[in-house]
């Protein structure tokens, strides 16, 4: 029984404690780890496939791949029908396809159902700690003082915030639970209107992208969480973030950095738009050290880790999928190769 089940290939970094995670939860199955070239980066920087790596991927029909060291890849294997991504977007992979060839024939899924609530995490904690000036009372801390004046005595409770979330997908829908849970009204900006059915019971308005100046001038935060796609590039650069100046919003960017460009974060902060802005996702990643963004008191920067991938739920989900693939399922997940999510 255990030979007749597909072989796995896998080229992530991810792929010793991936490999270790999957012969747990199905000892039958055979697993080939194809050890790329540069895989010290933790994912974020492109590698080069070697000769030896193309070679070793000929005979795959599955590949568990982390997604931006697919590009050279996507027209060379010929045996590939599924294709399963370690990260929740597939971005970094798509935009690379030649436009001058047919679409790949292979199914592609992302990591899906795990980035959500990690995500959500992150967006809580960043609200706390802003509201409750940790940042100010650690400085107070450190340097021995003792103050109990000004906002951090008068901090807002999360019951009297309000949050707008750009994207209310998967992810989305976590956050805004997370958020509803703690109190906090929440709005959801949607590209088009939804059924009653596919609409969150955590999100308290609906609104659709044309109608966002109205959820920006009524929310204390704004929590960016759009994919990056022919749809969503630049979708919030030049001036959109003014409706922001009546409630001095708080930006949040977790979703991914060509939504909007760093010269329009730093103007709506300038111009006093925005009062603070929380990235985690850039147009340029790794951030250049010669960046505005970084020398902004008004930011807070993190490296690309509001939810990373974590071998043992990489595998969990794809074993998911593949219990499916082996019994003709449809598959989880799976990404439109057309418009990219």
């Amino acid at each position: 029984m255990a030979s007749r089940l597909p072989v796995v290939h896998l080229y992530t970094y991810l792929a010793a404690p991936l490999q270790e995670s999957l012969h747990k939860l199905c000892p039958g199955m055979a697993v080939v780890k194809v050890v790329g070239s540069n895989f010290d980066t933790y994912g974020l920087l492109p590698s080069a496939p070697t000769p030896e790596d193309v070679a070793a991927l000929q005979e795959a029909e599955i590949l568990v791949a982390d997604p931006n060291l697919m590009p050279p890849l996507m027209h060379k294997l010929p045996q590939l029908k599924w294709v399963q991504s370690t990260w929740a977007g597939v971005d970094s992979m798509l935009k690379h396809l030649d436009k001058t060839k047919p679409l790949p024939s292979y199914t592609l899924t992302r990591f899906g159902g795990v980035f959500g609530p990690a995500m959500a995490e992150y967006v809580i904690s960043n609200i706390v700690n802003r509201e409750r000036r940790a940042q100010k009372q650690w400085e107070n801390q450190r340097n021995g003082v003792w103050d109990r004046a000004g906002d951090i005595h008068n901090y807002r409770p999360l019951t009297m915030l309000s949050v707008g979330i750009l994207g209310v997908g998967d992810i989305g829908k976590d956050i805004a639970r997370y958020c509803k849970t703690f109190g906090m009204t929440v709005w959801g900006v949607v590209r088009r209107e939804l059924s009653q059915d596919k609409r969150s019971p955590y999100v308290d308005h609906y609104r659709k992208f044309s109608e966002l100046p109205e959820v920006l001038q009524k929310c204390d935060y704004i929590c960016c969480v759009l994919p990056s796609t022919a749809e969503t590039k630049g979708l919030l650069n030049g001036n959109i973030l003014e409706s922001c100046k009546e409630k001095k919003s708080v930006f949040i960017n977790i979703g991914r950095g060509d939504v909007i460009s760093e010269e329009t974060i730093v103007n709506a902060i300038q111009s006093g738009w925005i009062s603070h802005a929380i990235l985690d996702v850039f147009e340029t990643e790794p951030l250049p050290a010669t960046s505005q963004l970084w020398k902004m008191p008004q930011v807070t920067i993190t490296p690309h880790v509001s939810a990373v991938s974590i071998p043992s739920q990489v595998a969990e989900m794809f074993y998911d999928n593949y219990q499916r693939y082996v019994k003709g399922e449809e598959l989880k997940y799976i990404i439109n190769l057309e418009n990219g999510y």
